[in-house]
């Protein structure tokens, strides 16, 4: 989505809103699978005493493989974009600044790359995930695995302390 900002570009305390379902469909990296549609986007772009603030909230949800157990699992996102809005390519090097195209914004550019650099790399299905066996595989969340587990023959000498107990 494109925004035509020429009516607010030289006009101090204005701005223009936008509420729209953003393209998310490309975003898929480590734990996140995809996102779920539909996502929503409702911001806006004002005029602050000749900057350009951009305002977004953005919901989705994500589609995650869990971490730990490697289970697929949805999980709800709410992310609070603010950025500013440049013509000058000098600023074009700090991640908070993006470059207007004469005189638009792509909204879709700064929401999709906003939205992945927020994002954490790791997804758990819950807090308490126990994953899954590192011998068998078998899913810790569903009860303990039949097997045996295996002493340090270092601490062998303690574990027989306990058993006389």
């Amino acid at each position: 989505m494109r925004l035509d900002l020429r009516e607010i570009i030289n006009i101090p305390g204005s701005g223009v809103s936008f509420d729209y379902e953003p393209d998310l469909s490309n975003t898929s990296y480590g734990s996140v699978k995809g996102v779920k549609s539909p996502s929503r986007a409702a911001g806006s772009i004002r005029n602050s005493a000749g900057v350009l603030r951009f305002d977004a909230d953005v919901d989705a949800v994500l589609l995650c493989t869990c971490a730990r157990c490697l289970k697929d699992f949805e999980y709800p996102v709410s992310l609070r974009i603010q950025t500013m809005l440049t013509e000058s390519e000098q600023d074009e090097e700090d991640p908070d600044v993006f470059l207007l195209e004469g005189d638009f914004a792509d909204v879709d550019d700064i929401i999709v790359t906003d939205f992945i650099l927020n994002l954490d790399q790791r997804f758990l299905c819950s807090e308490d995930c126990k994953g899954l066996c590192e011998k068998c595989g078998a899913d810790l969340n569903n009860g303990p695995c039949s097997c045996k587990l295996n002493t340090d023959p270092r601490l062998a000498v303690l574990g027989q302390l306990l058993e006389n107990e």
